[in-house]
């Protein structure tokens, strides 16, 4: 499997060797979900239906309900390897797991699950005492957590950092120490509320597991730090991006939204009435024109680390230039020496891994491309789109 990858593209995991074409891995567990959901609507389905259940509804008809089908979601979060499986967590349905994955068996075992985190990021190693995973735990109350994980001892996840902030991305540092580097920012609430106001600018810190110690491997107020990675050979590399401060409202918004209050207020009483209309007459109470359309999530848009990107713009320029990057050139894929000024490796980058010899591998949203240490021109690997998860297998 040497020079073998794996990639997330649009909530799906795939394998791509170096020769030769990708293959999906598909979740057993998250099948079988959705087998078992489908089959508890179909029982109630049936026992809501008969002449006994038409007499307690008094000879209405019965709801239309919506089938599995139609709401199940399942995505891969994250995933990474451990020699040649390949680790990864599942969102389905609000059920959320860890997995781990054998390619030439097919094999998937599950070694935790539960409701609680959306993990969004792995990395693993080897110790004496067997694998060691940092995962990224998201949690419902907006805070994300480094946590460690020992598939084969139990007992499930240990937290590694707390505090009103998001820890991202861990990463184990290659060598005898048990040291790790992530990414971390700072979370801003509102007073009243204690709802997101924002995040303060992302930067990178090292935690040694043995002596506890921490440090500050990059920061600065002008810029996020993200993805932290190191190569083989124990080199660091990371996305760096101009830091945008969050939201405050201006003087002319709050004036704007006070002078609109009233016609804002009317609008919404009126679709509040529209929707009762509907549902005893059938008939919408606008009736000359074409009645409005409920307005759809922009699908041209995607919320990548801690921003929304807007797509629409990058993928009509993509569909002329092979090349052509769906995020900022201002991504910027770092390289990071110890003493050393860190140095730009490539450009306008949404996900990367560092493979042996300096290779890098990544995602610029418009494909997946290889660049060997000190090549000229990225050499295109897969035209999957919007690929948020690389990692290279067996690494």
């Amino acid at each position: 499997m040497s020079g073998q990858i794996g990639y997330i593209s649009n909530g799906r995991l795939y394998l791509k060797p170096r020769d030769g074409g990708e293959v999906e891995i598909v979740s057993e567990f998250a099948s079988q979900l959705k087998k078992r959901l489908q089959s508890v609507q179909d029982r109630q389905s049936f026992r809501g239906g008969g002449s006994g259940a038409s007499f307690l509804r008094g000879g209405l008809p019965s709801a239309e309900g919506v089938s599995v089908e139609d709401t199940f979601h399942s995505e891969f979060s994250c995933a990474g390897s451990q020699g040649e499986a390949v680790c990864y967590a599942i969102d389905a349905d609000g059920v959320r797991a860890l997995f781990e994955y054998q390619p030439e068996e097919k094999y998937e075992r599950r070694l935790l699950h539960g409701p609680k985190h959306r993990f969004t990021s792995i990395s693993t190693r080897r110790s004496e005492d067997g694998p060691e995973w940092l995962l990224a735990a998201a949690q419902d109350h907006g805070v994300s957590r480094v946590c460690l994980f020992r598939p084969e001892a139990g007992g499930g996840l240990v937290e590694l950092t707390e505090g009103d902030s998001l820890d991202t991305f861990p990463v184990w540092e290659p060598g005898e120490q048990r040291a790790l580097v992530y990414q971390t920012c700072g979370i801003g609430r509102h007073a009243r509320t204690s709802e997101w106001a924002g995040l303060g600018p992302a930067a990178l810190h090292r935690l040694n597991l043995d002596t506890r110690a921490m440090e500050t491997v990059a920061e600065d107020e002008r810029f996020d730090f993200l993805c932290p990675a190191f190569s083989p050979e124990g080199v660091l590399y990371y996305l760096r991006r101009p830091y945008e401060p969050f939201h405050t409202p201006s003087f002319w918004g709050i004036l704007k939204d006070i002078v609109l209050f009233p016609f804002r207020l009317v609008r919404a009483v009126f679709g509040f009435l529209n929707v009762f209309s509907m549902l005893f007459t059938g008939k919408p109470l606008q009736t000359a024109g074409k009645p409005p359309q409920p307005q759809a999530a922009d699908p041209k848009a995607v919320f990548l680390h801690g921003r929304w990107v807007s797509m629409e713009k990058a993928m009509r320029k993509a569909a002329q230039e092979e090349l052509s990057n769906l995020v900022p050139r201002n991504w910027q894929l770092m390289r990071h020496v110890p003493g050393e000024d860190a140095k730009v490796v490539c450009e306008g980058v949404m996900a990367y891994a560092v493979g042996a010899g300096g290779t890098i591998f990544f995602s610029n949203g418009s494909g997946v491309f290889r660049l060997e240490a000190g090549g000229a021109k990225p050499e295109k690997v897969s035209t999957r789109r919007l690929v948020t998860s690389l990692f290279v297998v067996g690494a």
